[in-house]
C-alpha cells in the first residue's frame, strides 16, 4: 500500500506541457480556414417504406389484366376448318393475297426405327422436325400487310427398304 501513496504523489506532482507558440499559431490558422470553407448541409433521411403495397398493388392490376385477357380470349368457340376457310376467303374479299409461306427448320432428330406391331411389313425410320412457318399477307389497295408466325412440330415416317 506504500507503493501506490507513493505513485498518487507523483502523479499530483506531473503537469502537462506548456503549448508551443508554433502549435497555437497553426490551430488558430486552420480554425480560421475551416470557417471560409463551404461546407454540405444535412439532409434529411429518406423514409423507408416498411410495407410494400405498391408491390401488391401492381401485382394484382397485372393479374387483373391477365383474367380479363383469357376470359375473352378463351369465351370464343374453337373453329373448325370451315370457318377457318370463311375467314380465309373473307380476308381475301377483304384485299388481302397471300404472298408468301416460309418455313424455318430449328431443329431435326432422327428417332430411330419403328416397328409397327399390326404389320408385317418395313420398318420405318421416325424423323421430328421443329419448324416455324410464317404466312404473309397483302393488300395492294392499302399498301397494307400481314404477318403470322407459328411454331410447328412435325413427326415423319419414312418406309426403309433393306436389300
Amino acid at each position: 500500500m506504500n507503493d501506490f501513496s507513493e505513485l498518487e504523489a507523483d502523479l499530483k506532482k506531473l503537469r502537462p506541457a506548456p503549448v508551443s507558440q508554433d502549435l497555437a499559431q497553426r490551430i488558430e490558422a486552420e480554425l480560421q480556414r475551416a470557417n471560409s470553407v463551404a461546407t454540405a448541409g444535412v439532409l434529411p433521411a429518406r423514409r423507408v417504406r416498411s410495407s410494400h403495397w405498391q408491390s401488391f398493388g401492381l401485382g394484382c392490376a397485372g393479374l387483373a389484366a391477365l383474367v380479363v385477357i383469357a376470359f375473352t380470349y378463351f369465351d370464343q368457340a374453337p373453329q373448325n376448318v370451315a370457318t377457318s376457310e370463311a375467314k380465309s376467303s373473307a380476308a381475301r374479299a377483304s384485299g388481302f393475297q397471300p404472298v408468301g409461306l416460309t418455313q424455318t427448320v430449328y431443329s431435326s432428330h432422327d428417332e430411330g426405327l419403328v416397328f409397327s406391331p399390326n404389320d408385317a411389313g418395313n420398318p420405318r425410320r421416325r424423323l421430328r422436325y421443329e419448324t416455324r412457318e410464317t404466312m404473309r399477307w397483302h393488300n395492294a389497295a392499302t399498301g397494307a400487310s400481314v404477318r403470322v408466325s407459328y411454331p410447328v412440330e412435325q413427326v415423319v415416317l419414312t418406309p426403309v427398304s433393306f436389300q
